[in-house]
């Protein structure tokens, strides 16, 4: 199947080597070794798209390729020459994208990308110059596509951090309750209620001078980032699918939820969840030596509030799955979304225990790089 895959992509050379990469969760990955004709060796991505998750994967790839060139474009007139823009490799007819016909009648959609060399990623860290180090880069990734032309990008998945539609749904469906599972998370439910004002702090203004639309990752997290095996700093931001216009506090907030975290997701000893303030502070750090100059008042005003916004977020989610009858989230036993959302409340209230401190923090870093770069 791949050796017809790779046929279609301009790539010349013998495939030698095929291994999957299990670290997604969406889509299937890859890693093809080619001999070329010159008997180097040269490595690629392949990737199957989830069209269930992606149904256009087209406009999808519309997106990657636009972003990809222009960031390509900002690192040449700034001579970045150290880090590195994801490389789409085109068909032979100079298509993103191939596909194959299944055994059921439908298309299955692949992608090729270079492979990056020298390069590792991590599924988590708890090294604060590798936590640093990720802030930094998405930071940069901003940064860098500041003056992107928002109208270009298409939304992958619709109102995808849209915090108050997502409340709003949360409590459609606790009415309808087609699981009769309601009852067994009151307890979760008044603690969410009791937090709706919050829900739309960023999106009431998003859009606007104050919080304007900006390229946005949505998806902030360490493994997003190839880090470089020899000098540790990061090489390139990967994993571009939901790539979409959004808010800066999107990526922010969800950046330190997910790297500083001190629990996974799924732990159910409610005692190991915590904010740690140490990783906070290096992925603070790191982001803002970049977009220190490029945030607005407003933006700066709600970074802190950003963190407790997209966990609980996330808390609406999982509990919206469970009363639902786990039909989004993979699940590997009967209350793991339960389990889940308990977790990221519990890391709302650590959150909010600390948001002083977080604030006091976001602001003196801020002050540190403000206009102090001079590129």
């Amino acid at each position: 199947m791949i050796e017809q895959i790779i046929e279609n992509f301009n790539i010349d050379g013998k495939i030698i080597e095929v291994s999957e990469n299990n670290s997604g969760n969406i889509n299937s990955t890859y890693v093809v070794t080619i001999e070329l004709p010159n008997k180097k060796i040269k490595k690629y991505l392949v990737q199957k798209i989830n069209t269930n998750v992606f149904s256009e994967p087209y406009k999808l790839m519309k997106n990657i390729e636009d972003i990809t060139d222009y960031l390509e474009i900002q690192m040449q007139k700034e001579g970045d020459t150290t880090h590195k823009v994801l490389k789409v490799i085109k068909t032979k007819s100079g298509k993103s994208l191939c596909y194959i016909t299944n055994e059921l009648g439908e298309r299955d959609y692949y992608r090729v990308y270079e492979y990056i060399d020298n390069a590792v990623s991590y599924d988590n860290s708890t090294d604060k110059n590798i936590v640093y180090n990720t802030g930094k880069a998405f930071g940069n990734f901003q940064r860098l596509l500041q003056n992107y032309p928002i109208k270009r990008l298409t939304e992958t998945i619709k109102d995808f951090h849209i915090t108050d539609k997502r409340y709003r749904q949360l409590m459609e469906d606790i009415k309808i309750d087609s699981e009769n599972r309601a009852m067994e998370v009151a307890p979760e439910i008044v603690f969410i209620l009791m937090r709706e004002e919050i829900c739309s702090l960023i999106t009431e203004r998003l859009g606007t001078e104050s919080i304007p639309l900006r390229v946005t990752h949505n998806d902030t997290k360490v493994n997003n980032v190839m880090m470089d095996k020899k000098t540790g700093d990061y090489l390139a931001v990967i994993d571009l699918d939901t790539v979409m216009p959004g808010s800066m506090l999107f990526d922010y907030g969800d950046g330190v939820r997910s790297t500083a975290a001190s629990a996974k997701e799924d732990e159910t000893d409610l005692d190991k969840v915590s904010l740690n303030l140490e990783l906070f502070e290096a992925y603070t750090k790191g982001y803002l030596s970049e977009m220190a100059n490029s945030i607005t008042y407003e933006e700066l005003s709600l970074m802190g509030e950003s963190i407790r916004i997209i966990t609980l977020e996330l808390a609406i989610r999982f509990l919206n799955d469970y009363i639902n009858g786990d039909t989004y989230f993979k699940t590997n036993y009967e209350k793991h979304n339960l389990d889940r959302a308990r977790n990221q409340i519990a890391l709302v209230k650590d959150i909010e225990s600390k948001m002083e401190y977080i604030k006091s923090y976001i602001r003196k870093c801020y002050d540190e790089y403000h206009k102090k770069d001079k590129r």
